[in-house]
């Protein structure tokens, strides 16, 4: 009787230890089927199991091909890209000088004699358009003055500006007149010229020379500037 009840104890032992080893294999396989379900990326697309209706991770967007294959409709056509605006690029000119602007001219009158074989620009500055060369001793027509150049008329009608150091401007004169204005002495012939003195109405001055519609006066101090005509007048 006691080899008997021995007996039946061992077989309840490894009765019970098959349960629990049993057990323990599903608790694992259930713990390994969670764990691969949540390590699934949310971007992937996880076949559904036999007996349920939905994946477990999120399906793919429904406007792609694979989320149309998968659900058995018709994807949609993608939307077109917005178009860009088209890109605009200024280009400089090709044709030569630029485009002419406004110039601000002081009105001129004088025939000047050419002491420098300089261009006759299109414009008044040295990087435009050159019109033709000035020859040595020959006589141009001024119709101008700007800040820094002089406005010539050429012989084929065309209008250019000169450098004013390319013709002899100043005549000179030595006389006396009596001042009918007063009047600003400037450092050259132009409005333009930065003042130096001043002169006033009813004093003498001495004239030295002329350059376009300016007189260049000498001072008693020994200060030579310009001053209009009309301030002679």
């Amino acid at each position: 009787m006691m080899a008997k009840r021995r007996f039946s104890a061992k077989q309840f032992v490894l009765v019970a230890a098959l349960g629990a080893s049993a057990m323990l294999a599903m608790s694992a396989n259930r713990v390994h089927a969670a764990m691969s379900e949540g390590d699934v990326p949310e971007t992937s697309v996880v076949p559904a199991d036999s007996g349920s209706g939905t994946p477990g991770a999120s399906p793919a967007a429904p406007s792609s091909p694979a989320a149309a294959s998968m659900t058995g409709g018709t994807a949609p056509a993608p939307e077109p890209h917005a178009s860009r605006p088209p890109r605009v690029v200024h280009r400089a000119s090709t044709h030569g000088s630029a485009a002419p602007r406004e110039v601000e001219v002081e009105p001129a009158r004088a025939r000047l004699r050419v002491i420098k074989a300089d261009w006759v620009y299109s414009s008044p500055a040295k990087s435009s358009k050159h019109l033709e060369q000035l020859q040595v001793d020959k006589f141009i027509n001024v119709s101008g003055s700007t800040h820094y150049f002089l406005r010539v008329n050429l012989k084929n009608g065309e209008t250019g500006y000169i450098d004013p150091a390319s013709v002899e401007m100043l005549k000179p004169i030595d006389k006396i007149f009596r001042l009918s204005h007063d009047a600003a002495v400037l450092d050259k012939p132009n409005r333009w010229g930065k003042k130096l003195s001043e002169v006033h109405t009813g004093h003498d001055v001495h004239v030295v020379g002329l350059a376009l519609s300016y007189a260049r006066i000498r001072m008693k101090s020994g200060l030579e500037g310009f001053i209009p005509l009309t301030a002679m007048e």
